[in-house]
């Protein structure tokens, strides 16, 4: 038998699965600009074993000082959180969104090892992008006199299989607890709160005034003393002694990851296909009995018909729910540091709060007038197309508003001039996005929606234009510094609004959609 054949295995085994597994996320990074990519990781990793042989080479050979086992800490815990939300994120995929799993499930095929196949190419396509960015300590390190730092690779190839295991668990009890089409829906909020609970961690400082500040400082030199429970010898350390390469540490870690991998692929694998079997086959109970004659009613009123319905179709959309809900945990640390009354720190938030309303508007006034599912049933509605496009418009602009509003009474503080600033920039941030589709009409999908100025170059960057134009307006107006900037500002605004209609306007007298 030929190495090539060897390496390829035999049809139906595990290591043929996750052969099929890594071409399939190979595809998925690459793509076609897959050459482009491969010469910018080279580069990105030629700068990266610069920067940590400039770091090392500083270091003394052997033993490393005792501020390395908190950095490395540090740092463990910081990718364990991002790997955690991946992990979730890749399982909801692997088991729902591919929709493969009823084809393997019904073949001939072990359902252990089309599993096992599922959780190695989710652990390997969760820790692909922190072992490119850690490897150069363990490279660099073999060569300046620490050579111990190799166990980055088994250290971080074992908290991959610890925290896919962890993912995937969640993921089963979610499809136990609330069924397989709830249980997508909550695993894709909640891999994405994981992920943003990072940031909050980071601004924690921020969103503290300057007695608990120093409060915290002083807790965490505590717990940092010898015999407090962040110290030296603290068990929660164990993944960065792995990393620097103490040898017991490295072998629990390993054993942890390796045996809990092991446990929840071998004795869970039942119960996934039992609750993805509901998913595949789409039987699901009625949690509420189907409406008798004359118990639904119709109400009149073409606005609150029209807001209603896409409303609802904006709370069913667990991807835009998911992103609304970062939006706000993004905008959680700004609320704080306005709260303290810092006016400077007002000016600063003003522009950034501008920039992610518009952002979100962009987003929804794609759910509710481009990604519309029938736009030819609207066409046949006795109601005017531009009257609903302006009603759909006006429910994807009403959310972000009301999300919004505190922010409005609180980040001004007592200048009426910043609240009226902030309100005209906010409200022209958000209407002119939203306004730029109707002014220039295209069709799409729900799905499509991070990829949307695909094939509309122009009008993307237009939007981007817009963007950036109100939130440096809301800067310059609100900042006497870069009062004299306004005029430029503006003139950005007026030219993305302008170029948006004069492009747009063959396509709203032919009513072309696409």
């Amino acid at each position: 038998m030929t190495v090539r054949a060897l390496l390829a295995g035999r049809p139906g085994s595990t290591w043929w699965l996750i052969r099929h597994e890594l071409r399939l996320a190979w595809r998925g990074v690459g793509g076609k600009g897959i050459k482009l990519l491969l010469v910018l990781l080279l580069i990105l990793g030629v700068a990266l074993h610069a920067g940590v042989y400039g770091l090392l080479a500083k270091l003394p050979e052997g033993d490393m000082p005792p501020w390395a086992l908190f950095a490395l800490g540090g740092a463990a815990y910081v990718v364990i959180s991002l790997m955690l939300s991946q992990a979730i994120l890749q399982s909801v995929s692997a088991l729902f969104d591919r929709g493969d799993l009823d084809l393997l499930l019904a073949s001939p095929l072990p359902t252990r090892s089309v599993f096992m196949a599922r959780g190695l190419g989710i652990a390997i396509s969760v820790v692909g992008l922190y072992l490119f960015m850690l490897a150069p300590l363990a490279h660099v390190g073999l060569f300046t006199g620490h050579a111990n730092l190799l166990a980055i690779y088994p250290t971080l190839l074992s908290l991959a299989l610890g925290v896919t295991a962890l993912g995937i668990w969640l993921t089963l009890l979610l499809v136990r607890w609330l069924g397989a089409r709830r249980a997508r829906t909550v695993a894709q909020v909640l891999g994405s709160l994981v992920g943003a609970a990072l940031f909050l961690a980071s601004q924690a400082q921020n969103m503290l005034g300057e007695a608990q500040r120093k409060q915290l400082t002083v807790l965490v030199m505590r717990w940092l003393a010898p015999g407090g429970p962040l110290s030296e010898d603290s068990p929660l350390w164990l993944p960065a002694r792995a990393l620097r390469g103490e040898l017991l540490p490295l072998l629990a870690i390993m054993a942890l990851g390796v045996g809990a991998f092991w446990a929840v692929i071998g004795l869970a694998h039942q119960h996934f296909l039992a609750g993805t079997q509901e998913s595949v086959s789409g039987s699901v109970k009625r949690g509420v009995a189907a409406p008798s004659a004359g118990s639904v009613r119709f109400r009149a009123g073409l606005a609150r018909n029209v807001l209603v319905k896409e409303w609802r179709l904006i709370l069913r959309d667990p991807q835009l729910i998911t992103q609304t809900l970062l939006q706000l945990l993004y905008l959680t640390p700004m609320l704080f540091i306005a709260l303290r009354g810092d006016g400077r720190a007002a000016v600063m938030l003003m522009p950034a709060v501008v920039w992610l309303a518009t952002s979100l508007a962009g987003s929804l006034a794609w759910i509710t007038v481009a990604a519309e599912d029938a736009p030819e049933l609207l066409g046949g509605a006795p109601a005017s197309l531009a009257r609903l496009r302006w009603l759909k418009l006006l429910a994807a602009l009403l959310p972000v508003w009301v999300l919004v509003s505190p922010l409005v009474v609180v980040l001004p503080g007592h200048d009426w001039k910043q609240g009226l600033i902030f309100i005209v920039c906010l409200v022209g941030g958000t209407l002119s996005v939203g306004m730029g589709l109707i002014w220039y009409p295209r069709q799409g999908k729900r799905a499509d929606m991070k990829t949307r100025m695909k094939g509309h170059g122009v009008v993307g960057m237009l939007e981007a234009l817009l963007t950036f134009g109100w939130a440096g307006l809301a800067y310059c107006l609100g900042s006497p510094p870069a009062f004299n900037y306004w005029p430029l500002a503006l003139l950005a605004v007026l030219l993305g609004m302008g170029v948006t209609w004069l492009l747009g306007r063959s396509r709203r007298e032919d009513g072309s959609l696409v």
